[in-house]
């Protein structure tokens, strides 16, 4: 098997009726056409997909039918992994949470320590261990300090590397030396250990060279960002694929509402959607007017 959490790994947003149910054919066409692309991994549920804003009998809904999908092309050759979110605000939930994920024939876990008030350290160990022992899969800590309050330490991830299964992580660029904590990081848990990055403006203006990167927009462009993943090893000349996720990258970073301007960025290039769930905004006409020709629509 891949190993997991490395490579391109998209990150797609769960669309929806205009009812507001999980429009679990569209998503199931955004996992296959990201595993024809050639992207190692989509992870389903996470900051993209609003999994926090569905209930677990959804979330098992929207894992089945991602790993459903991604099935589908092995007999193409089309091999690609499925990781599911399951951050929730306690640890009985999230559990739960990994069972399901596990039982419905996920690859690996995106954990994010997620609480109303910033956790200690014990606290997210115990939360992980506790993970590790409900499900065997392999576990990805997403370190995302500016929404938790909490910056993982090196010699926590140790620790979690060592008992509790955790084989990743997901770092944000959006940090002052970025370069300096993957070093740091690397030194700490060694060469299996995937370390990976996110946010897309950073990640497509320095083309970092890490293990892993997990991207929003790879799974509405996986073709494009496939291709920029495969060739920034090589330092080939930009090419319009990169020059294209670059305006996009930059436009929705300057949307004030992330998720509804993803599934306004989604509508635009075909996928039948509606706004995210509440509490997360919708974009404007004006919003999606600025997508639109952004992409030259």
């Amino acid at each position: 098997m891949t190993q997991p959490f490395t490579g391109l790994l998209a990150y797609p947003i769960t669309p929806l009726t205009h009812d507001g149910e999980p429009g679990l054919g569209a998503l199931a066409t955004l996992v296959r056409n990201a595993a024809r692309a050639g992207v190692a991994g989509t992870t389903v549920l996470a900051t993209s997909g609003a999994g926090v804003t569905f209930d677990r009998a959804e979330r098992r809904a929207v894992v089945e039918a991602a790993v459903e999908a991604a099935r589908e092309g092995e007999a193409a050759g089309e091999t690609m992994l499925v990781n599911v979110a399951v951050s929730a605000a306690s640890t009985r939930e999230v559990v739960h949470l990994a069972k399901d994920a596990q039982q419905a024939g996920a690859d690996g876990l995106l954990l994010a320590p997620f609480a109303y008030l910033p956790l200690s350290d014990r606290e997210v160990r115990t939360l992980f261990v506790a993970v590790a022992e409900s499900s065997t899969l392999p576990v990805c800590f997403y370190n995302k300090p500016l929404q938790t309050q909490y910056d993982v330490l090196p010699d926590t991830l140790v620790f979690l590397a060592e008992n509790a299964n955790v084989v990743a992580v997901k770092e944000t660029m959006r940090r002052d030396n970025a370069a300096g904590r993957v070093r740091q990081l690397r030194d700490s848990v060694g060469a299996a250990f995937s370390i990976g990055l996110s946010a897309d403006v950073q990640l497509l203006a320095e083309l970092p060279a890490v293990d892993a990167w997990h991207s929003g927009l790879a799974a509405l462009l996986p073709q494009d960002y496939a291709k920029v993943w495969r060739e920034a090893p090589s330092g080939s000349a930009p090419g319009p694929e990169l020059d294209r996720l670059q305006t996009l990258a930059r436009k929705l970073s300057q949307l004030p509402h992330a998720i509804g301007a993803l599934h306004a960025l989604a509508e635009c290039l075909g996928v039948p959607t509606s706004g995210p769930r509440g509490p997360f905004a919708a974009a404007t006409e004006e919003e999606a007017a600025t997508l639109r020709q952004a992409i030259g629509l």
